[in-house]
């Protein structure tokens, strides 16, 4: 490598990777743990949270608020279920008479939560997907320039969205 390669290489390289870094930090990530998890900024966010952060774009919002309809019926049902399941579970275990059948129906009201919970997973994803989407497009609107070897030696690409 001559001088030349060496000094377009100096001067590229530190601008190649201060653009990368502006996008990434200004996505919300969507991870699988126990459940979908959602980062903004290496911070948990609640259904709450990602409405605020899509306020700005109609279309991620729009779908985020259907995303939170349904963790919130998810959240009650399967809240009702669980208390009904518990209860009697505690009197089995405390020496009470439990009533198995109020049970069943605890059991059933927690299957009915599922179907909100997938739903609410799905549409949140895709509000980030459309949130993340609009952001990549306003931090790269212009044209970019990529430096990298070619079988030549060095070599630019200039390339518009």
């Amino acid at each position: 490598m001559n001088l030349k390669h060496t000094l377009l290489l100096m001067l590229f390289l530190p601008a190649m990777f201060s653009a990368a870094g502006q996008t990434a930090a200004d996505t919300i990530e969507v991870r699988k743990a126990f459940g979908t998890v959602f980062r903004y900024k290496g911070k948990n966010q609640t259904p709450k949270q990602l409405l605020d952060l899509m306020a700005p774009i109609p279309e991620a919002y729009k779908e985020m608020e259907i995303a939170r309809s349904n963790n919130t019926a998810g959240t009650i049902f399967g809240a009702i279920g669980g208390f009904m399941v518990g209860w009697q579970l505690g009197s089995a275990i405390g020496g009470g008479d439990p009533n198995w059948s109020l049970a069943a129906v605890g059991a059933g009201v927690i299957v009915i939560s599922i179907p909100f919970s997938t739903a609410y997973t799905r549409h949140a994803k895709n509000a980030v997907a459309l949130y993340n989407g609009s952001q990549r497009h306003s931090a790269l609107d212009g044209p970019e320039l990529h430096l990298g070897m070619t079988g030549n030696g060095m070599g630019l690409r200039l390339s518009f969205p």
